[in-house]
């Protein structure tokens, strides 16, 4: 199957709104409950927020080089740094995908031990964020703290 940009394009558009619904649920995590881990063997909340925007630069990466590129490991970050950490790998994975072409796209990428089609990749980070983003949610209820709506897409 051959994908061109502009059959993705509006996917990313509404990925823009959702990013900035995001942006709000990863603010609402006091500066003191960054850490936050549910149970010791996941995730803190701060290493799934780095997770989730390292994974969409490392997938746009992907597409762009035709090879696996890892997402950078998570860094022990401060609110103002994990703010601008999103801030910085959102800009980037978006000026990557700005540069993306047709032919980009339909190259093959080896990554996660099988080969995929590259313009699976911002499907991908698509969906590694919604799923993600849900655990947010949860670890902010866990915290006693009531997420913003996840449907109240308003510029961030």
């Amino acid at each position: 199957m051959q994908m061109s940009k502009m059959m993705i394009q509006p996917r990313l558009d509404y990925f823009k709104m959702i990013h900035g619904v995001s942006r709000r649920i990863i603010d609402q995590m006091p500066a003191d409950k960054l850490d936050f881990k549910p149970t010791p063997e996941v995730r803190s909340y701060t290493e799934t927020v780095q997770h989730i925007y390292g994974s969409l630069e490392a997938m746009m990466k992907m597409v762009e080089s035709g090879k696996f590129v890892e997402e950078d490991k998570p860094k022990n970050l401060s609110k103002a740094e994990l703010n601008a950490f999103v801030d910085a790998k959102y800009a980037s994975a978006m000026k990557v995908w700005d540069g993306i072409t047709d032919a980009q796209l339909n190259q093959k990428i080896e990554a996660w031990g099988t080969s995929f089609d590259a313009w699976q990749m911002p499907f991908f980070a698509v969906d590694e964020h919604w799923h993600h983003r849900g655990a947010l949610t949860i670890y902010l209820r866990m915290n006693g703290i009531t997420p913003i709506m996840i449907y109240d897409y308003q510029p961030c």
